[in-house]
């Protein structure tokens, strides 16, 4: 077993490392945009990488392609929720996940989020606790895992986010999400929030923040995933880590880290 864990500690050393050095060495927008790609073909070009009798492998995550169920405004996780239940029915999960206190509206489907007291809640430590909270049961947690984290920031990577996550955001929608996919999928990741907003107005600005709240164009927090494991021996050791990318304003030496870490072995 301590090979085992050696091995996956070494993964995410590995991935760490490569991160660091594509964070540090994007000196434009249009590299930084493009980070998470670079970093995503890199480990998945390692396979099984040996090392003594132990092997590891590694897979990356932009957390930031993903809705925080703990730190995303209620609007954009009930944005989420209708593409798969009533509008009604979204709007009464995120008052039960967040903990709403809703008075007289209590028993009202369609009560607004607006008008309701919008708590937090207890925060979500992982993903399965999402299937203990009412009303959620086992279908809507397998239908929206795709799109959700409990590891996040908040904020959304327009060149990593699906289609669904863009278009929960209320200013965004389904029209300018499919045009965000559209631009990357034609001329690559959108580099600044002058392409963003471009690719977003394509059509029309109404209704458009030109702020752009909660978006981002660069992966901020990345989740990888090492396991590690001895030849011969059935005991695999799985390492979970949470790198977060230095504002390049801030950084002193190393670019990223570490910002959650959590182990298992089966």
């Amino acid at each position: 077993r301590t090979i085992s864990r050696y091995a996956a500690e070494s993964g995410v050393v590995a991935a760490q490392a490569l991160l660091d050095d594509l964070v540090r060495n994007a000196g434009s927008p249009a590299d930084r945009a493009r980070v998470f790609e670079a970093l995503e073909q890199t480990v998945q070009g390692w396979g099984q990488v040996p090392l003594g009798t132990g092997r590891y492998q590694v897979v990356v995550e932009d957390l930031n392609g993903r809705i925080d169920l703990n730190r995303s405004d209620p609007e954009i996780l009930e944005g989420l929720l209708a593409q798969f239940v009533s509008r009604g029915r979204a709007g009464q999960l995120v008052r039960t996940l967040r903990g709403v206190e809703l008075g007289e509206d209590a028993d009202d489907p369609g009560a607004s989020l607006e008008d309701a007291d919008v708590g937090r809640g207890p925060a979500l430590m992982h993903l399965e606790e999402l299937t203990r909270v009412p009303g959620f049961g086992d279908s809507i947690p397998a239908l929206i895992a795709p799109y959700v984290t409990v590891r996040g920031d908040g904020l959304i990577n327009v060149n990593s986010a699906p289609e669904p996550v863009l278009a929960a955001i209320p200013y965004v929608g389904d029209v300018r999400a499919r045009s965000v996919v559209g631009a990357r999928e034609t001329t690559g990741p959108l580099a600044s929030r002058v392409d963003l907003y471009s690719a977003l107005s394509e059509g029309a600005t109404q209704g458009l923040d030109p702020q752009l709240p909660g978006l981002v164009t660069e992966a901020r927090r990345v989740l990888v995933i090492a396991r590690g494991w001895e030849d011969g021996h059935p005991y695999t050791h799985e390492i979970q880590a949470v790198l977060e990318v230095i504002p390049s304003s801030l950084a002193v030496g190393p670019r990223t880290r570490v910002h959650g870490w959590t182990e298992r072995g089966r």
